[in-house]
């Protein structure tokens, strides 16, 4: 008689399955073949770290900006509110931004509940993304060691830290970015229209987060196209419109439904003057973000001083604001620029290579071009647009470098890129000296160390790892310290920045004692929104369940924090900054008539409220004349229901 087990047809043999999926397990730690067996290890080891950077103690942030954070409620609560990117389940007006990076949050609110948590960790996840996505691009046009610099650098810049840990729509757009210059890449190489198409679409997408700043990414795209697509010239530029087409159809579809639909059914457009998408994509969020335009809507007097000191041009990002975010890196991303102009003009690397070199720098140079001669309300968040294409040029100049120390002009090179490092962190790190007086000398040592490694002549090749370990070392001491204390430390407000206090001032803590002293409150209340008052909440949770707003309030950041933490729909008088005109009076008095308000609530107001300017201020006047106040721990509250 046979010893062996019968078995039926197609069934498995003992052991066969458990052995099939340790040999897949097997092969997707081990990654691709061709590379080294440290590569996928390493690729493995910068997610996780990524992971934990961007998602450990996310619920510290709060609600974050809540301007963004009410709308994912609302939008949570109501499928009109969703498709507009409403600030209120009510539908009285939207916030000034298109609504994609909203319907991502309200999702995740809608599925897992409003918290913290459910609003933060998308834009958490889309920064691993972005980080993984990167090293893909790098990887497979360089090699594997460069692609984890670059996805290392990205992690750790400060700015990005700060912005993957938020809920503004600046984390939505760069992971669109990236996949659009991926997308742009595997078109040239491949040679495949389709990847042109995706790349349009994407730009769309980024176009409906965050309209014209996606348009950052454009001449990267037709230049590197242009010059390295293998088609006729014709056809390269049909090629391009026919990207351009699809970026149009991908955003086009909202914008018109937007803009066409009746205004008295849809929510008014916040941000603009007219009610119009149109005039929020080319004025607001265009060409007033680089005129200055956008400042006189909202700040005037001692608010606007506050932002005067972010002169135009390159200086600006060696300023205490600016440098701290994104330029620990930047010496190495500059002299990439210069390599990839060294490789164009002498054909250097195949062609796959000069393509992203050349796409990379055009990226960077017009990201970075702009975002130095801006002028108006400046964010030094806005830098997370130049961090990807910086981020692969300074992880490529650093890896040329390292591999060719035993040429004298390199290691010359080299040197003078170091020092320039270690000079703008040792700047950088000696502005926030109350928080941390060690890293400064500790920098300074550690990087005179690296530039003397760098300039002397190189020992055996088999023991060059260590000085070139220590060298990244001291390059990345300072940003991973800068992300670190983002990481442990809350942010809030409209005005969100990545590490310590800089001269003792940060702009975005939860209890604003690291506010710029004399910052008039006026300013707190449009950045900020006034911290709810107890007493008023009780009153507003108690209103009718009849009305459909529980409370109005000048402002979109106050009427924000009123909402999340009632849980009732609050309308934000005059939107963002109290400076749209809507509701006008009009308005708002048949609204109180129809009983569809249930009270008005008066602490801190805009600067244009607080100078008669605008609807808003109309309606304050009307309020305080038509209505009894009381007086609530701090707070005018205007019962309207009476």
């Amino acid at each position: 008689m046979s010893n062996r087990t019968s078995r039926l047809p197609g069934q498995a043999a003992p052991g066969t399955l458990i052995g099939g999926h340790s040999q897949v397990i097997r092969k997707w730690v081990r990654g691709n073949p061709a590379n080294a067996a440290w590569v996928r290890p390493a690729l493995l080891g910068l997610l996780v770290l990524t992971s934990v950077l961007y998602m450990w103690g996310l619920d510290r942030n709060g609600w974050a900006n809540s301007y963004y954070s009410a709308a994912a409620m609302a939008g949570s609560e109501d499928w009109t509110a969703f498709f507009y990117g409403s600030s209120d389940p009510g539908n009285a007006i939207t916030v000034d931004k298109p609504p994609m990076s909203l319907w991502i949050m309200s999702l995740s609110v809608r599925i897992f509940g409003l918290s913290s948590w459910s609003i933060l960790l998308p834009q958490a996840l889309m920064g691993v993304l972005s980080v993984y996505l990167l090293y893909r691009m790098v990887q497979k046009r360089t090699d594997p060691a460069t692609g984890l610099l670059a996805g290392l650098f990205f992690a750790v810049t400060p700015v990005a830290t700060v912005m993957f840990r938020y809920n503004n729509p600046d984390a939505l757009l760069t992971l669109l970015m990236i996949g659009a210059a991926y997308s742009a890449l595997e078109a040239i190489d491949r040679g495949k229209l389709r990847w042109l198409l995706v790349a349009g679409a994407l730009v769309g997408a980024g176009f409906l987060t965050k309209q014209l700043q996606v348009a950052l990414i454009l001449p990267a795209i037709a230049l590197a196209y242009v010059v390295f697509a293998r088609f006729s010239v014709l056809a390269r530029l049909l090629h391009l419109g026919a990207g351009l087409l699809a970026a149009v159809v991908a955003s086009g579809w909202w914008f018109m439904i937007a803009q066409t639909a009746d205004p008295a059914r849809r929510p008014f457009i916040g941000g603009s003057r007219s009610n119009s998408i149109w005039e929020l994509t080319l004025g607001y969020n265009g060409l007033d973000r680089l005129t200055g335009e956008d400042a006189s809507h909202m700040l005037s007097g001692p608010s606007a001083d506050l932002y005067q000191k972010l002169d135009p041009g390159i200086t600006r990002f060696l300023q205490p604001q600016f440098s701290a975010q994104f330029a620990w890196f930047l010496p190495l991303a500059i002299a990439g620029v210069g390599i990839t102009i060294w490789f164009a003009i002498r054909r250097h690397g195949t062609s796959q290579q000069r393509s992203f070199l050349v796409f990379c720098a055009a990226w960077f140079v017009c990201s970075a071009t702009v975002l130095a001669m801006m002028t108006g309300i400046v964010h030094p968040y806005y830098a997370i647009s130049t961090i990807p294409s910086l981020s692969c040029l300074a992880a490529f100049t650093a890896t040329h470098f390292a591999r060719r120390l035993a040429s004298g002009l390199v290691r010359l090179a080299s040197g003078l890129v170091l020092a320039t490092c270690l000079i703008l962190g040792f700047i950088t790190a000696s502005r926030s000296v109350s928080e941390f007086p060690w890293v400064p000398p500790v920098m300074l040592a550690a990087g005179s160390l690296a530039v003397a490694i760098a300039l002397l002549p190189p020992v055996k090749k088999q023991r060059q790892a260590v000085p070139v370990l220590f060298i990244g070392a001291s390059i990345l001491l300072g940003p991973t310290i800068w992300s670190v204390n983002t990481v442990l430390s809350p942010h809030v407000g409209a005005g969100v920045v990545a590490g310590p206090s800089t001269l003792g001032i940060r702009s975005d803590h939860p209890d604003r004692t690291q506010l710029q002293p004399g910052t008039p409150p006026t300013f707190t209340a449009v950045m900020f929104g006034d911290v709810p008052a107890k007493g008023v909440l009780r009153r507003i949770k108690a209103s009718p369940a009849s009305v459909r707003w529980a409370a109005a309030v000048v402002g979109s950041e106050t009427a924000a924090n009123y909402q999340l933490d009632s849980s009732r729909a609050i309308l934000a008088v005059g939107g963002f900054d109290g400076t749209d005109p809507f509701p006008t009076l009009g308005q708002f008095q048949t609204m109180v008539r129809q009983g569809s308000v249930g009270s008005f609530v008066i602490q801190n107001l805009p600067p244009f409220t607080v100078e008669g300017r605008g609807e808003s201020a109309r309606i304050v006047q009307w309020v305080e004349s038509n209505f009894q106040a009381e007086m609530i721990d701090g707070a005018s509250f205007y019962s309207l229901t009476q």
